[in-house]
């Protein structure tokens, strides 16, 4: 059971960003690396997959595709997944994941330890999840949008 559940996660990161590409700029890169904050290349949105070896922080580049980091992500707008052990977002459609997630504004999934979320849009699912305009601000294991 446990081996399916990881296969389903895996498919579910993997894929979660494809029904969006047809949205993404044009100048948008296919594939942006960064290892560490403030060094990513190239400088421009991504449509595809963005990866970050200690930690990719750009507040003024959007990601279609897959947003992933070893410690920390802190990207403008995600258009499909984002993972790392700190997912950070102003924007954020499709799944977000880590020990702690943080979204100003989404509309999806919020996995992880501690979930914070200020305009969602969704379901939480974790240890702590806040939400402003959740069933209940604060709630242990899930929380859901009105």
């Amino acid at each position: 059971m446990l081996k399916k559940l990881t296969i389903l996660l895996v498919l579910t990161v993997c894929f979660s960003g494809f029904s969006a590409f047809a949205e993404a700029a044009k100048d948008a890169s296919p594939i942006r690396f960064s290892l560490c904050p403030g060094f990513g290349w190239p400088k421009k949105d991504v449509a595809g997959l963005n990866l970050g070896l200690i930690g990719d922080q750009d507040k003024e580049k959007s990601v279609v595709g897959t947003d992933m980091s070893l410690l920390v992500t802190l990207t403008k707008n995600v258009k499909g997944c984002q993972s790392a052990i700190v997912s950070l977002t102003e924007g954020s459609e499709m799944t977000q994941s880590g020990v702690v997630t943080y979204a100003n504004k989404s509309k999806g999934t919020q996995w992880g330890l501690v979930n914070i979320g200020k305009d969602t849009e969704g379901l939480q699912l974790g240890l702590i999840n806040i939400m402003n305009n959740g069933w209940l601000p604060v709630f242990i294991f899930f929380n859901f949008s009105k």
